[in-house]
């Protein structure tokens, strides 16, 4: 059964990456507005595909309405971003290393995805500059992953403090945001891209499952009051909350 889903969910993703191609074409011509809006549907169907079912909880309103925050998430797995993407259109800081994946890489670039290189230190400073200049012009939230890497989808790492920066330079509220796969209605780690396992492996294991849940719970907003160290360390612990 798990082999006939992978190579089922394979074929229909074969398709969906040709898909991808084409609207990469496309919107060369298009506004970025109506590219979000392919990219959106484009993560909807991979969803889809992937039997990976969202559920959203806590405060839902806050997170689904015009306001814009800066967004504060746990990271798990290369799902995570189609699947908050799925939910709302967003602006993500992702590691560089992101620009090299196939399709993937092409994507994020069109939808203005800011891209942090964690070897160089002056990365930093460009980024915080980005998402400020991105704030002053842009309708849109941006989220940020602060554990910097994926963790095994049991536990939240340690937050660095670094691009919190951004929401005290430009005045914006932080939304605490966290995201749990579950299978059988137990915690699992078949989504985790942790540690030395590619890119295919990931999805050969997400693909082999028969339908995973992924609880997606928003948190109270949080004003940038305190020190950068302070207030990355109650997030850190707010999330982690959610996901014990």
């Amino acid at each position: 059964m798990h082999t006939m889903n992978f190579i089922f969910k394979s074929v229909l993703m074969a398709f969906h990456l040709l898909l991808a191609l084409i609207l990469c074409v496309v919107m060369i011509i298009l506004p970025r507005n109506i590219c979000h809006i392919l990219i959106q549907y484009w993560a909807k169907r991979l969803l889809r595909i992937l039997r990976i079912k969202i559920t959203l909880t806590g405060e839902v309103l806050k997170f689904l309405s015009k306001d814009t925050y800066l967004i504060v998430s746990n990271h798990i797995s290369w799902l995570d971003i189609p699947v908050i993407f799925s939910l709302k259109l967003i602006t993500f800081v992702s590691a560089s290393e992101v620009k090299t994946w196939p399709i993937i890489g092409i994507l994020a670039k069109i939808s203005g995805a800011i891209f942090v290189d964690r070897n160089r230190k002056s990365s930093l400073v460009e980024v915080i500059q980005a998402m400020n200049h991105h704030f002053k012009n842009e309708k849109q939230s941006i989220c940020i992953f602060p554990e910097g890497i994926t963790s095994n989808g049991y536990q939240v790492l340690p937050f660095k403090s670094n691009l919190f920066q951004s929401a005290f330079e430009s005045n914006k509220l932080l939304l605490p945001l966290s995201i749990k796969y579950k299978e059988n209605n137990v915690l699992t780690n078949r989504t985790s891209f942790h540690g030395s396992t590619t890119l295919f492996q990931s999805f050969k294991r997400v693909a082999k499952s028969n339908l995973i849940e992924v609880i997606v719970d928003i948190g109270h907003p949080v004003k940038p009051a305190q020190s950068r160290k302070d207030l990355s360390l109650k997030l850190q612990e707010a999330i982690a909350l959610k996901i014990n």
